[in-house]
Parts: structure tokens; sequence; C-alpha cells
């Protein structure tokens, strides 16, 4: 599946191919998993303690503040995570202000 990965302090968005297991999102983002909806068919998955454990700043959602920690953008579809299409690869990185390297 495809997916946008970014690490914390103004890193570029890295486009990756990963399984989609549970395990593989835990692999990057740690073990507390958090699920925060983007829109409604894009999810930003990231650590829930990103901010405890001081993660570092990744980007600003108006609703939540500041997300911290790496992420894991991906496509949602009827309670599944799936693979991001070019059209919501350009939102996302529009939506961070970050290119996708």
């Amino acid at each position: 599946m495809r997916v946008l990965v970014r690490e914390p302090i103004n890193q570029p968005l890295q486009l990756k191919e990963i399984e989609g297991a549970f395990e593989d999102f835990q692999e990057i983002v740690g073990e507390s998993i958090e699920i925060v909806p983007i829109t409604d068919n894009i999810v930003c998955i990231c650590n829930e303690k990103g901010e405890s454990q001081e993660l570092g700043r990744n980007f600003y959602d108006d609703r939540l503040g500041w997300i911290m920690g790496t992420c894991v953008f991906t496509a949602a579809k009827n309670s599944e995570f799936d693979s991001l299409t070019d059209q919501q690869i350009g939102y996302i990185s529009e939506y961070i202000g970050f290119p996708v390297v």
C-alpha cells in the first residue's frame, strides 16, 4: 500500500510502500497509535503519546493543535486502510505544505 511518511521537524513527505498491517504502522510511529482524520477518506496515523514523549512537532492541525512525532498518511475506506491515490498525495502535500520525495 502507498502511504506518505513524515518525520518531525520540517522534513519532507516520503512516499513509501508498506504491507499495511497494524505492526507496520507501529514500527513507523511507535506503539501507541492514534488515528487523526484529515478528510473523509484520508487519515493521519501518529503516536498518541507523542507530546508526553517529546517526539518533536510534525504539523499543526486546526482542530487538535500540534501533531507530534513521525506520522503516516493513508487512505481510509470502510474502516480499512488503503493506498493513497495521486490526488490524495497532492492534497496531503498542500495540506502539510511540504514536497513529496
